[in-house]
């Protein structure tokens, strides 16, 4: 005979199917499940916010990321923005400084065994998904190009994209998408992926020389801002660029080119050299009254897995007063007198003296990543700088960097600077994510918690990666109530990267009984609720890492919400196969 149930626990059951059934369609119908073919949005137009100074626009149109067959696909295709942020300034006709340039950069790989890159035979081509506006505001909704093989290399490389932040339609999104595809010599398709092309107006001129923002009210340099930056110019410098705009656009680059015959500092040297004796004392939020990076803007462009380890500007890129120092200290040996005297009044902040500051040339000489990972232990979060410590040439360069091997290029398996995965961005939070959630159906880096696979087709132990070396973080498995039935995988516990933290803060019931767990008899050792009510009872296991009170996720969003570092806070981010990394 069937075994019998009490009429208040078969209720339980079916009331927590229905809810299970409910929340499964609303993370359908948000596009938040992580899966090949899924998409990735904002919220629907019915429940968008209003755009503000302290929002993106309403919501962003939904993106679909290309399926991938694991078991049959011959090849996959990576695809990232070079600079994981173009910042444009708008300013014509007035002046022009950062045209609308972005660049974009693919490789395909043939997987294994024995995978290796491609790049005879076939053809990548991109192309901006949804509707987008050039700088004169001409849609370009459709715009493609062919990507061009790098010489000596084996990458793809497409520049010079002049794509903007608003839809020719009204509206601002500063990460529109792009379709990347490869074909062989016949059409035949090879590969597709997706990514983001991020590109922003929100240039902060504004706060200091007035105006208002030219689009939305959230980005852009309006004809007020742009004339009151030439007219300071003028004034501190004894210029006629008023003069000159009413004929035609000032060049800015036409005198700040940072050509060695020069007669003017680079850009970059001008700009923060000067505006670095009127913002001292300040960290990241200095940087965000120009940098479209402020937690509070439109674009949010810090989004990376270094933003999740609180790690702000200044730990790699410097206090304006040492960034600015760092640019003019390479002027000076270039022989550029106005250099010195932008660097007069300056103080340094992270080291003694400015005789201790490396000179280095912009988008050369760029913070190096082995600053803070030397692949032997994990940085220390607290402690990790990479400021001063400058790559060699252009070619050193993350963007540029490739592997142990020479094949694969460092954001090729990373996601683009300031966008390292798992990213989370303002717009959506995995637009960023695509390549890594299509082919391993979670954010983390490329190959990550032992997904070798995607490229080898075979499983790898990660100890033995001829990418560079990898720091395998030390885990402990979660010791489970007996009778607890797992519905996603199981969690391997960091327990080293809490080491800084007290005890008592998850051992909240120390040590009595020798070395306890999450399930010891009498704390969350509980496999299951009995009843509805049980749910949210202390007992029931699941609540020690996802309770109201306490446990792993109630810390993570606290410290998130104080800029904090912070573990993960997505189901995969935890719940991973393999998960060691």
């Amino acid at each position: 005979m069937p075994s019998k149930q009490s009429p208040r626990l078969t209720a339980f059951y079916y009331f927590a199917w229905l809810v299970a059934v409910v929340a499964l369609l609303g993370i359908f119908a948000a596009g938040g499940l992580e899966r090949p073919a899924r998409t990735t949005g904002e919220t629907p137009a019915a429940k968008a916010p209003a755009a503000s100074a302290a929002a993106p626009s309403p919501y962003m149109p939904v993106t679909s990321i290309p399926p991938f067959d694991a078991d049959r696909a011959d090849y996959i295709l990576l695809a990232w923005s070079t600079q994981g942020m173009q910042m444009v300034t708008d300013a014509e006709p007035r002046w022009t400084m950062l045209p609308p340039e972005a660049a974009l950069r693919a490789q395909l790989v043939r997987r294994g065994p024995g995978p290796a890159p491609v790049t005879e035979g076939v053809r990548i081509t991109w192309r901006v998904e949804r509707e987008h506006a050039t700088l004169e505001g001409a849609p370009v909704s459709g715009a493609a190009g062919e990507m061009k093989l790098e010489q000596g290399g084996s990458t793809f490389a497409a520049d010079g994209i002049g794509i903007m932040p608003y839809r020719a339609s009204g509206g601002f999104n500063a990460y529109p998408t792009v379709t990347v595809e490869a074909h062989d010599d016949e059409g035949r398709l090879l590969a597709r992926t997706a990514a983001v092309l991020p590109v922003s107006t929100e240039v902060g001129c504004r706060n200091c020389h007035g105006g208002a923002w030219k689009r939305d009210g959230l980005a852009g340099i309006s004809p007020a801002t742009a004339d009151d930056v030439l007219t300071v110019h003028d004034r501190i410098n004894g210029t006629d660029l008023v003069a000159q705009a009413a004929k035609a656009p000032v060049e800015c680059r036409s005198c700040h080119s940072g050509a060695p015959e020069a007669p003017a500092p680079s850009l970059s040297a001008a700009l923060h050299g000067w505006h670095a004796n009127y913002m001292t004392d300040g960290g990241a939020e200095t940087c965000a009254s120009c940098h479209p990076s402020s937690p509070q803007g439109a674009t949010r462009f810090m989004r990376g897995l270094h933003k999740a380890k609180a790690l702000d500007c200044t730990r790699c890129h410097g206090a304006m007063e040492d960034h600015a120092l760092s640019l003019l200290r390479w002027e000076e040996k270039a022989g550029r007198k106005s250099a010195a005297r932008l660097a007069r009044e300056l103080k340094p902040r992270a080291v003694s003296a400015v005789n201790d500051i490396n000179p280095r040339a912009p988008w050369a000489m760029e913070p190096d990543c082995t600053g803070c990972h030397d692949f032997a232990q994990k940085p220390a979060t607290a402690t990790a700088s990479a400021f001063n410590k400058w790559t060699a040439s252009e070619k050193d360069r993350f963007s540029a960097r490739a592997d142990d091997m020479g094949n694969l290029r460092c954001p090729t398996c990373h996601g683009a600077a300031h966008a390292e995965y798992p990213a989370e961005n303002p717009f959506g939070r995995d637009l960023d994510n695509m390549p890594p959630i299509q082919y391993q159906q979670h954010a983390k880096v490329m190959g990550g918690g032992n997904n070798c696979s995607v490229c080898h087709r075979e499983p790898l132990p990660m100890e033995a990666s001829a990418h560079h070396p990898v720091v395998i973080r030390k885990t402990i498995p979660i010791t489970l109530p007996a009778g607890t039935v797992l519905t996603k995988p199981a969690v391997l516990f960091p327990h080293d990267t809490h080491g800084s933290m007290d005890c008592g803060t998850c051992h909240h019931k120390g040590y009595q009984e020798g070395k306890q767990t999450c399930a010891t008899k009498g704390c969350h050792d509980r496999p299951r609720p009995d009843t509805i009510e049980g749910l949210g009872e202390v007992g029931y296991f699941r609540n020690a890492f996802h309770g109201k009170e306490r446990g792993c996720m109630t810390c993570h969003l606290a410290l998130r919400e104080k800029g904090k570092a912070a573990g993960p806070v997505g189901c995969r981010d935890c719940h991973t196969p393999g998960n060691n990394q």
